[in-house]
């Protein structure tokens, strides 16, 4: 795995190939049972931080020589998240670059100010997304993000694969400045991944904190996707913090026992169920889930498929082809779509699976068929694959 920083101006983690500033914050998101001494000692030659965080870093020590705050004091109270962190107040239609669009604006046709956050500390800069300039805003499904974390509403988004529940959270992120935590839940999750573990560090055992109580300390968005994956009994850890209250680790040291939200903290949760199961056949994994703990989320919303407008704007932006074979990609979806409501096929096809057989189907020399056939016919059934190739031979030709 290659350890050279490309165009994007981040360095590669050597667990995952993800392209990161700092891999301790992202091992701490996404690998809990790694430690940075663990991972120094397996990639000795592997960068820590891109370029672009040891200069902040550099910026942020030169601001601030001559000041002595040990770094333990830091992170139990927060102070390097907030002490020059400031907001500012915006029009929503502005910062997602909507125009004059009725709905992004109030009742009364006047702008929405929304908070966008600059002066961020080094380590919570570098782990605000990026922002996508093609991603295209349900401008509903925005202002639903956007009051959950204006309001400190917990929200919890759900729907099929590849809608975009994970995305307008982060790109809503990307756009307002605000640092994001997204942290994956299996069924292997444990209360430890997410509140903290004892470790074993230069031979000696010292408390890590897990992703949510950094989150919580440090005032950043605690993303927890996958939601229904994990056991019901390990998500109730999540319900103190679900009412706003403090979160109380009762076997870690007196400094982590207590841990209070920073003001700017806020809790958000993606799952392809609403909790009470698969009802498609389609999520295997996900677990039945305690009505106590969803009925603590503020905010829940089904997230469906784009209108046709909307997702052919999607894959022209995400893939560069002409719009008038967009169309036809989408129209071949819609036809999968309703063919998996009818029960006529087992399998629907997401956006994301579109956009993948696109691409395959502009470097196949615009074999829009080909590229279906790649990217998502190819993993049906014999019998459904039946079905979908007599869409496409109809659709395409």
């Amino acid at each position: 795995m290659t350890t050279e920083t490309i165009d994007d101006g981040k360095i590669t983690c050597q667990i995952d190939g993800a392209r990161v500033h700092s891999v301790q914050l992202h091992i701490k998101a996404q690998h809990p049972e790694w430690t940075l001494e663990r991972y120094k000692q397996e990639f000795p030659h592997a960068p820590l931080l891109s370029d672009m965080a040891k200069a902040q870093i550099e910026k942020r020590t030169k601001e601030r020589e001559g000041e002595k705050i040990p770094v333990s004091q830091k992170l139990e109270t927060g102070a390097a998240a907030s002490r020059d962190r400031s907001i500012a107040k915006k029009p929503l239609h502005e910062i997602f670059e909507l125009g004059k669009a009725a709905a992004a604006l109030n009742a009364r046709g006047e702008p929405i100010p929304i908070s966008i956050f600059s002066g961020l500390d080094p380590e919570a800069a570098a782990i605000v997304p990026d922002i996508d300039k093609s991603y295209v805003f349900n401008i509903d499904l925005t202002k639903t993000v956007i009051i959950g974390l204006e309001l400190n509403l917990p929200t919890y988004l759900w729907g099929m694969h590849g809608s975009g529940k994970t995305t307008v959270f982060e790109q809503v992120c990307a756009r307002t400045g605000r640092p994001f935590m997204r942290v994956q839940h299996t069924v292997n999750t444990e209360e430890a991944h997410i509140v903290g573990q004892y470790v074993v560090k230069n031979g000696a055992t010292e408390f890590q904190p897990g992703p949510l109580t950094l989150a919580m300390l440090n005032g950043h968005v605690y993303a927890a996707d996958e939601y229904d994956f994990a056991m019901p009994s390990v998500l109730s850890v999540y319900q103190p913090v679900l009412e706003g209250k403090p979160l109380v680790i009762k076997e870690a040291p007196p400094e982590f026992r207590v841990i209070r939200p920073h003001p700017d903290f806020r809790f958000v949760a993606t799952g392809n169920t609403n909790g009470g199961g698969d009802e498609t056949g389609l999520y295997q994994g996900v677990q039945i889930q305690n009505a106590a703990n969803y009925s603590r989320f503020a905010i829940v919303e089904e997230v469906l498929y784009m209108e046709k407008k909307v997702e052919v704007a999607v894959i022209v932006g995400k893939t560069g082809i002409d719009k008038r074979d967009a169309e036809k990609i989408v129209d071949f979806a819609k036809e999968i779509r309703d063919a998996f409501r009818a029960n006529r096929i087992g399998s629907t096809v997401s956006p994301r699976e579109l956009i993948a057989a696109a691409r395959l189907g502009l470097v196949r020399g615009s074999d829009w068929r080909g590229g279906l056939r790649l990217g998502y016919t190819n993993r049906l059934s014999r019998t459904d694959k039946e079905v979908v190739e007599q869409f496409a031979q109809r659709i395409f030709g």
